[in-house]
């Protein structure tokens, strides 16, 4: 939405763009962020290093990569940058231990050199740089070696031949580090795997017709005349992602007082993109998303499988069986979550937000959003009912309830 269409939303469709972009990571951090990264890779692959020649990116996975980041809950909140480092390395090179302490050891010269409070965090699996308060975000650094070859043999060999043929989903699978794996200190070829790479492509193609429309219309809006291959996804955001962002902050909003419980961002994200049915509004994408998502919860021997798109061996809700309470809070969630966006879309007042909802994704964040976006008061037919003739009214009414709320009758009037 541009800021002149930010001054005068006239749909539903009009005032969730608005708060989904106010939810969403500003430009500027976004770009702070990316040079902070590069930086990171510049310097992990500099001729002083001691892994030199050896790493092949530093890129972002998860939110960060799908385009759908959302703010914290409060400002003393950061965002979570998470980056899988690659370095061009092999199992039998490298234990999974040498190769997180190969990677440790450089990022905490890269802290000292940079003059950092906080020296680097060790986890699990990631290095954690915090940065100064006035960064809001810290970055996770994964280290990762190049491990397609032994996914497709595993998705092969447990019968997912379909998928493990499939090149743009497997291309850049990852073997990464684990301290808890029995073999972390050893020589193996066992190590975990991951394929953020590998997702991302799934979740772009779940969105594939609406994110090139987005792009065109990008591209037709800033007067770029090359391929829309070249225009970066981050330029622009489809349905779905918005979908995405407010559905998560609709979770953490409902689960503030026990964000440890509640219900995974992987977990919304793979059910959202499977109920997804390209359609060309976030209202419509919501309405679709709440139906159906549920429907593509599997049940294995009464557990809750939720699967792993790239690799259905995973299952992203295997917590719920150890800790039931997790998959209670989501279907308490998703409950909600239709009831409150079904109470603002089935309404046909786009301006009146009910308070749940408000309450929900941000009463602050909404009520600012909200004012910037409503006209206070107008004589222009498309937003005043009370400026249309009674004919037009009724019409517009009558094709609002047989296509939906997000629809626009006065377009062709």
């Amino acid at each position: 939405m541009s800021n002149d269409e930010e001054q005068a939303a006239r749909t539903h469709d009009d005032v969730l763009e608005s708060i989904a972009m106010a939810l969403d990571i500003p430009h500027s951090l976004f770009e702070r962020a990316k040079g902070r990264y590069d930086a990171i890779g510049t310097w992990l692959n500099g001729e002083d290093s001691s892994l030199a020649g050896l790493v092949q990116t530093i890129s972002p996975q998860g939110s960060m990569l799908l385009g759908t980041v959302i703010r914290p809950l409060s400002d003393q909140e950061e965002y979570d940058v998470d980056l899988v480092c690659l370095l061009s390395m092999s199992k039998s090179e490298f234990t999974q231990k040498q190769l997180k302490q190969a990677v440790g050891h450089e990022v905490n010269l890269f802290a000292r050199a940079h003059n950092m409070t906080n020296p680097p965090e060790e986890g699990r699996r990631c290095w954690t740089l915090v940065y100064a308060d006035d960064a809001q975000f810290h970055m996770d650094i994964l280290p990762a070696i190049p491990d397609a070859q032994d996914y497709r043999r595993m998705l092969s060999t447990r019968g997912y031949e379909p998928i493990a043929a499939n090149i743009a989903l497997t291309e850049n699978a990852i073997a990464i580090t684990d301290k808890l794996h029995p073999q972390y200190a050893f020589y193996c070829t066992d190590w975990l795997q991951s394929n953020p790479k590998g997702y991302a492509a799934w979740f772009r193609d779940r969105m594939k017709l609406r994110l090139a429309d987005r792009k065109r219309a990008y591209a037709e809006r800033e007067g770029i005349t090359s391929s829309l291959d070249e225009i970066p996804d981050h330029k622009v955001k489809t349905p779905l992602q918005r979908a995405v962002q407010l559905l998560k902050r609709h979770r953490d909003g409902m689960f503030a007082d026990d964000p440890e419980h509640k219900p995974i961002s992987i977990i919304i994200t793979t059910l959202a993109a499977r109920a997804y049915n390209e359609e060309d509004t976030i209202a419509g994408a919501l309405l679709s998303i709440l139906k159906g998502m549920d429907a593509y919860i599997k049940y294995v021997n009464d557990d809750a499988w939720v699967e792993n798109p790239v690799n259905p061996t995973e299952n992203f809700a295997d917590k719920w069986s150890e800790e039931p309470i997790k998959g209670e809070n989501f279907q308490r969630w998703l409950s909600q979550a239709r009831r409150d966006f079904a109470l603002y879309l089935r309404d046909n007042r786009f301006d009146l937000f009910p308070d749940n909802l408000k309450q929900h994704l941000g009463k602050r964040l909404v009520e600012r959003t909200l004012a910037t976006v409503l006209p206070v008061a107008s004589t222009d037919d498309t937003v005043s009912n009370t400026a249309w003739p009674p004919s037009r009214l009724e019409a517009a009414v009558e094709e609002i309830r047989r296509k939906g709320a997000y629809s626009k009758p006065w377009a062709n009037w």
